[in-house]
């Protein structure tokens, strides 16, 4: 298309005289023609003149033509979606809860763009330079025909974060449409005043208005606790659209009821703090839930529980002593574990058997008698160490509770006989159920050898073993040893079942015979102390003004032995930091043999339990420092996950450990799952967009946004071409052919 324009740089004053001056001339010429000329000829030879002149001064106002050519451009748009974990809750506030058939936020964003006969999201590629990204934790593009694979599974929303990397790309630089139910848990939770540089078309999902929902937002518990003292759990309840009603809150420990708690809800937006207490009675790691039932109306109830491990820990390593006689091995023994705050100590102390007559009434007496069936048969569970001293069962019970105490170490607990007149073979334990359980062999015929000289002596393994590693230093612990005065009496035993750790020095025939060993039954751990002198490693140091600290360091020692504190262990699993879902978690373990010194040729089985207890077997392979295993395992699901590890040498077991470690992503992106469109609202409004419902977006919405753009940044481009016309031939023929046909009639008709 071409048009007709003035572009002449003359002023239009000048033009107007140059005009009257022009008029004047042609009057003048007029009458000068008039004189020799008719009238007809004077006007038609006027008129030429008054032509060449007229195209003269319109020449003047520099006409040109303009060619202008119009052209459609496809502006570049970005569609990004919401793919996270949120947009797959319910799109509509009515819906019912658990109703699987109810439209997810995701499902309406896809019927809204890939529904009906011809789908904006083809109409949206026909006019625009379209992008598809889909965003969670991250961004990626998609294809515009594959929204209908899209799923809602990002564990997280990173809203702003998007928008501002999508803002940067050079490729978005005319607008954003972004469909998302406005929630956001990265790193930024609002706009902080910065704006963004293109318009955001904010389309929300879900529905705020009606919203019914009540969760447990927070919760804190501790990651152990103590047998026997209460700990504390902090959680904060909030609720939606749930004013005037009451909900249960159910506090349980595995699949048993705790307490429960009635909450009153008094508000549409409802927060509130509560408390709840439990003392755990037995040792171990325990699940416990807090959890709300679903409520009538209720859109969400992913939310409405959480579980949570405790680690359950002894405070205290309790301790019974039975001893045989008032005699100075008691008083030392009991003084080194009063003098540990770790150990709480129960001692019953012998003063008469119940064949001995007294000669006052037995309500008189003030020795109490020996609580026999309430240690036994009740009481037994809560210690974790038994100490028979010089201390013969015969004369005060039954056999038959022995195999209490049998129980008790297979499950776990530990056994200590110290030496004497009263113990092992001459207390007749050979005959008892503890036979198999003691780390020696007894057959009867051993007997107690008092008025001997004993000095102890280091095995190879005593040297290494905590039981006996009185000073860190090898050197230094050996001398402290061979410091040590030595022991009048000695227990005679068959041979050592288990680990010897001291034998008996000296000449005589008790040379090398056994003085100390430890060993394994069940779960349990035994002590055996063939001497009831060991209180003169204490009681002549200080008289030679030496340290007595050697046999109460050694008495302690082997209380946290036998306890299995896990300093003692021989399978140590190292602490296993938080990870997330889909992270690959690196399970280290060290391993030591019964002489404490680290083992590479062990059998390890490594087990981790799921949040639900489901066992997965985790293949462990040594590493490169001696003693060390490792392994690795990917947490699938959010949870607490419990990991176990065995080991055995040579088909002896050496022990096991056991720790916990919690998955979690770190959004919580399922903890509220009510839509935030007034955040959208507040990014259309800053980035000079516009927001719009859901339910709204059809093509009208389609119309606007196009309007809206074009008035930001035209989408056509004009090209234009000037052509003067004083710059082409035909101007000049024209004025050559007025001029000619002027000069041939003025000849013509004699003029010239």
């Amino acid at each position: 298309m071409k048009d007709l324009h003035l572009i002449g740089a003359l002023p239009g004053w000048l033009i107007a005289l140059i005009a009257i001056a022009t008029a004047a001339l042609l009057v003048q010429q007029y009458f000068s023609l008039r004189q020799r000329l008719a009238l007809g000829q004077s006007v038609f030879l006027t008129m030429l003149r008054a032509c060449v002149y007229g195209v003269l001064l319109f020449y003047l106002f520099g006409p040109a033509l303009l060619d202008k050519k119009v052209s459609k451009l496809r502006r570049p748009l970005t569609l990004l979606i919401d793919s996270s974990q949120s947009m797959g809750f319910p799109a509509s506030a009515k819906s019912a809860p658990g109703d699987k058939s109810a439209q997810s936020r995701l499902d309406l964003v896809k019927e809204k763009l890939e529904g009906g006969k011809q789908p904006l999201i083809q109409r949206l590629n026909r006019d625009y330079d379209l992008r598809v990204i889909r965003f969670g934790t991250s961004l990626e593009p998609i294809a515009p025909g594959g929204l209908a694979s899209l799923k809602a599974q990002a564990p997280g929303s990173r809203l702003l974060e998007s928008l501002q990397t999508i803002a940067r790309d050079g490729a978005a630089q005319s607008a954003i449409v972004v469909f998302s139910d406005g929630i956001t848990n990265g790193e930024r939770k609002s706009l902080d005043g910065t704006p963004l540089p293109v318009p955001v078309f904010a389309v929300g999902v879900g529905e705020s208005e009606g919203f019914t929902d009540v969760r447990i937002a927070k919760l804190g518990a501790p990651e152990f606790a103590f047998r026997g003292r209460e700990f504390k759990i902090e959680l904060t309840l909030h609720a939606s659209g749930m004013k005037g009603k009451t909900v249960p809150l159910l506090f349980n420990r595995g699949k048993n009821l705790v307490t429960t708690r009635a909450v009153t809800i008094d508000a549409d937006l409802f927060e509130q703090k509560l408390t709840l207490g439990f003392t755990p009675k037995d040792l171990g790691t325990h699940g416990f839930s807090v959890a709300i039932p679903a409520q009538p109306g209720e859109q969400i109830t992913q939310n409405n529980q959480k579980e949570f491990k405790v680690d359950v820990q002894r405070d205290k390593i309790r301790v019974l002593t039975l001893s045989g006689s008032p005699a100075w091995n008691y008083r030392f023994l009991r003084m080194a574990m009063k003098q540990d705050p770790l150990i709480e100590l129960v001692s019953f102390v012998f003063l008469r058997t119940p064949t001995d007559t007294v000669d006052v009434p037995e309500s008189q007496l003030s020795l109490i008698p020996f609580p026999i069936d309430d240690i036994f048969l009740e009481e037994l569970k809560n210690f974790d160490v038994i100490f028979f001293d010089d201390f013969s069962y015969r004369a005060y019970f039954n056999p038959v509770y022995l195999e209490r105490v049998r129980d008790f170490v297979r499950d776990g607990g530990g056994l200590a006989m110290l030496g004497g007149s009263r113990s092992f073979d001459s207390g007749g334990y050979g005959d008892s159920a503890l036979r198999e359980v003691l780390p020696v062999e007894l057959d009867g015929k051993g007997n107690y050898q008092p008025q001997s000289s004993v000095n102890a002596v280091l095995t190879a393994t005593g040297k290494a073993h905590p039981v006996t590693r009185l000073l860190p230093d090898p050197k230094s612990n050996d001398e402290a040893w061979s410091k040590l005065p030595a022991l009048t009496g000695l227990n005679h035993v068959r041979s050592a079942r288990g680990e010897t750790l001291i034998t008996a020095g000296g000449d005589g025939s008790s040379s090398g015979a056994p003085l100390l060993t430890i060993g394994r039954f069940g779960k349990g751990r035994t002590l055996a102390l063939l001497s009831d002198d060991a209180w003169r490693w204490n009681f002549i140091a200080v008289g030679n003004r030496e340290t007595p600290q050697n046999h109460l360091k050694l008495v302690r020692q082997a209380v946290r032995w036998l306890a299995q504190e896990p300093s003692f262990e021989q399978v140590q699993l190292h602490p296993i930091p938080s990870a997330q879902p889909g992270e690959k978690v690196a399970i280290k373990l060290k391993v030591l043999k019964d002489d404490f010194t680290p083992t590479r040729q062990a059998a390890v089985q490594l087990r981790v339990f799921s949040p639900e207890s489901e066992p997965t077997l985790v293949s462990v392979t040594p590493d490169s420092e001696e003693g060390e295993y490792s392994g690795e395992f990917t947490p699938t699901k959010e949870g607490t996950y419990r990991v176990e590890a065995e080991a055995s040498l040579g088909g002896k077991a050496l022990g096991k450990d056991k720790i916990s470690f919690n998955a979690a992503f770190s959004y919580g992106e399922t903890d509220d799952g009510r839509p935030r469109l007034d955040l959208l609202k507040q990014i259309a409004e800053s980035s000079k967009g516009e927001y719009f419902s859901i339910n709204d977006w059809n093509d009208t919405t389609v119309e606007k946004i196009a309007t809206k753009l074009e008035t930001v940044a035209p989408s056509q481009i004009v090209e234009q071409r000037q052509t003067r016309l004083w710059s082409t031939l035909w101007p000049f023929a024209l004025i050559l052919a007025l001029l000619s046909v002027e000069w041939w009639m003025r000849r013509k008709w004699g003029l010239i």
